[in-house]
């Protein structure tokens, strides 16, 4: 049998072609890396190793993560002392000692680089210092027993100007 096609049928032909072709299943290997096993000797007998599989058998469930509270944060210490700090710059460095009890001590550096801040409270002493913008400054605060309680904010200005602020 002998068929003959005309220009316009072998161009219909050719893009039908095309289109089976192209709406085929696609195939592609697998994305997971397969790892040694290290238990596994390296065969040096003759013998073949086992296939090892390469999709993983269960497949991915989400699951919700708990949230675990560390032990400082699921009771009060027993002699109240809290210290806390917040840095947001680079290459500052607070130190918060506390000896005795019922010290309170809070500080912060914001937008600031290479601040040295320490603190050191030896009971019942309460202090908040902020460092906003600043460079280059070292500020140490001591409190005795029962000192006055210290709430200070320094910043650098617009203008290069320091605020102090008590």
């Amino acid at each position: 049998m002998h068929f003959t096609l005309r220009p316009q049928a072998s161009l219909r032909a050719g893009l039908a072609a095309i289109l089976m072709i192209a709406g085929s299943p696609a195939f592609a290997e697998s994305a997971y890396i397969t790892q040694v096993n290290p238990r596994a000797a390296s065969t040096t007998s003759g013998m073949a190793s086992q296939p090892v599989q390469m999709i993983p058998a269960a497949g991915y469930a989400p699951h919700q993560a708990a949230f675990v509270p560390t032990p400082e944060t699921t009771r009060p210490a027993r002699s109240g002392n809290f210290a806390e700090t917040i840095q947001i710059g680079s290459f500052n460095r607070v130190s918060q000692l506390q000896s005795g009890g019922n010290n309170f001590s809070n500080v912060g550096v914001i937008g600031g680089k290479d601040n040295n801040v320490g603190v050191w409270q030896a009971g019942r002493d309460f202090s908040n210092l902020n460092l906003i913008n600043t460079q280059g400054l070292s500020v140490a605060v001591i409190q005795p027993p029962g000192a006055a309680p210290l709430n200070m904010l320094i910043a650098r200005l617009p203008n290069g100007g320091l605020l102090v602020k008590r």
